[in-house]
């Protein structure tokens, strides 16, 4: 098969498909494919045992693919930044995709195709070893230029700078080559130009957001799970995320279990938790359940953000410029501290890690329960 492989890929004129097949065909002969160069550096053993397995095959076009597969008839092809990415993409996908949900798989994507087309757009789609030190800085005297012009978070301009090094050290490691990763130290130092998430006072939340009427004309799934947020500070994804099972409502603790997702991964090691619902976010989650749970907006994080962001806008429902849904999380933090919560519960709660050594459970939900019922609307 190995053999029949390499013949047809060496007929079909793709020279990247033509070197993998003769790799596998020298594999399959027990030998690492070596190019010709290399052979002829030595040790001359090798090359003997190659010319003899050679010898050993049939004439015509039989022995010509041996020839090519074990004496190294076909140069490395120059791969590309976008053949690279996509090759990167094939091979992270044990260690970087696994568990992911599609829509996850794809928001992890899509930062990195965005690097490399920007990459591109300034460069050109060079081959890997062919990148250089003075087109990463390109990249960064780009990102330099739009920080000035636009007052854009630098943050922004070090993913991209942070994508592409990822990017190059991976390929090459993979590949087992050793060269110089041009996109190493070039990340713009200093603090970030963008601002802090910011709360909602009680008041607002309490007069406003939960006031008669306002959240009326949102559609009921967006609606409900942003009164969830209420009083669990729950991530919006969490949320959307659960399965149906995630809604314990009929025990002594009603409460959500954000660990019980649909198959997709959490943000951190310390977000899978139990958290009560108390007041308007209960009353949510029944509706949530009697609807046979979270459907339309299921890990449809970015389309929720938008639809909510929307209404509150146009309603007036922000309190500055800044809020926006997941507002709701910072102010439930802000809460419990004013509520003098234990940090260790709170850090629970909010899926935070906790700086103390991990002892214990972290409260029961009862104790849970009973902290939230001092901040609960």
């Amino acid at each position: 098969m190995a053999h029949w492989e390499a013949l047809a890929a060496g007929q079909a004129g793709d020279a990247a498909a033509a070197y993998d097949a003769a790799r596998q065909l020298a594999k399959s002969r027990d030998f690492p494919y070596r190019p010709a160069s290399e052979l002829a550096r030595g040790p001359i053993d090798d090359l003997l045992r190659r010319i003899e397995m050679v010898a050993s095959a049939k004439g015509g076009v039989e022995r010509q693919t041996e020839e090519i597969a074990l004496l190294g008839g076909i140069d490395q092809p120059l791969v590309t930044i976008s053949m690279a990415l996509e090759e990167f993409f094939r091979f992270s996908e044990v260690e970087r995709q696994a568990g992911k949900s599609e829509r996850q798989i794809k928001r992890w994507r899509q930062p990195r195709q965005r690097a490399v087309s920007t990459f591109i757009q300034l460069n050109g789609d060079l081959p890997m070893s062919e990148i250089r030190r003075d087109h990463a800085q390109r990249l960064r005297d780009h990102w330099a230029e739009r920080i000035a012009r636009e007052g854009l978070d630098k943050g922004s301009a070090n993913k991209d700078i942070g994508h592409l090094s990822d990017l190059f050290r991976s390929w090459f490691e993979y590949h087992a080559l050793d060269l110089p990763n041009p996109f190493a130290r070039l990340r713009f130092r200093g603090k970030k130009t963008g601002t802090v998430g910011v709360a909602f006072s009680e008041a607002f939340i309490r007069e406003r957001i939960l006031g008669s009427g306002a959240l009326d004309g949102l559609n009921e799934e967006a609606r409900d799970v942003l009164l969830v947020m209420v009083n669990t500070g729950a991530r919006p994804s969490e949320i959307l995320g659960c399965s149906t099972e995630a809604w314990q409502l009929t025990g002594p603790v009603p409460h959500i279990d954000i660990s019980k997702q649909i198959p997709r991964v959490l943000k951190t090691a310390q977000s899978p938790r139990q958290i009560p619902l108390l007041g308007v976010s209960l009353d949510a989650a029944k509706r949530i359940v009697d609807r046979g749970g979270i459907t339309h907006y299921l890990d449809k994080g970015d389309n929720w953000s938008a639809t909510v962001n929307k209404y509150l806008t146009r309603n007036n429902l922000r309190e500055t410029p800044k809020h926006a849904a997941y507002s709701l999380r910072h102010s439930f933090e802000d809460r419990m501290v004013e509520a003098a919560i234990d940090d260790r519960i709170r850090a629970e709660l909010m899926g935070h890690k906790y700086a103390r050594p991990d002892y214990g459970r972290g409260g029961s939900l009862e104790i849970r329960r009973k902290a939230l019922e001092r901040i609960a609307l």
